[in-house]
């Protein structure tokens, strides 16, 4: 042993034994070293260590393998359980309105007509009177004087009211 080396293993051994036990102790342990020193171990053969490489390279492959495998099964899991979250809370498909109410409401010949305001006499009713109020209001905006009445815009919102209050009352 180097000088540093015999200094920190006496200082150790004092820690634990006395002083004559301590130096029996490093007495044995130098000796030991001197005879492992001059007895070396033999070399293993190189087919032995080629062997050991051979082992350990075929377990780390197996454990890679068995590792990649293990990766894919979760990956896997984890795709149907990702798809079977949006399978379950998804978006839904919006509900629309059963051809059935519409059938109640109106009779099948104007349901199937393509004007619907002509079919209806009460929506061709509100319609004209729709479009009647709109050219008195686009009158009043061009500033128009042939707005019948003193107070015309009053009179058009009156019609409005009214017409709004029929159309709702059906």
């Amino acid at each position: 042993m180097r000088d540093r080396a015999h200094e920190n293993l006496a200082e150790l051994l004092r820690r634990f034994m006395d002083t004559p036990a301590a130096r029996a102790a490093q007495e044995d342990i130098e000796t030991a070293e001197r005879w492992l020193t001059a007895h070396p171990a033999p070399a293993p053969d190189g087919r032995v260590v080629a062997a050991i490489k051979g082992r350990m390279a075929a377990s780390l492959r197996r454990r890679y393998r068995i590792v990649r495998l293990a990766h894919a099964g979760l990956a896997a899991a984890a795709a149907v359980i990702v798809l079977a979250l949006i399978g379950t809370f998804g978006p839904r498909p919006t509900s629309r309105p059963r051809l059935s109410y519409a059938a109640a409401i109106l009779p099948a010949a104007i349901w199937e007509s393509d004007d619907l305001t002509t079919d209806d006499l009460d929506l061709a009713y509100f319609s004209a009177e729709i479009r009647h109020v709109e050219a008195q209001m686009h009158a009043l905006e061009a500033g128009d004087s042939e707005v019948s009445g003193t107070d015309a815009s009053d009179e058009i919102e009156m019609e409005l009211l009214a017409l709004q209050a029929d159309f709702w009352k059906g």
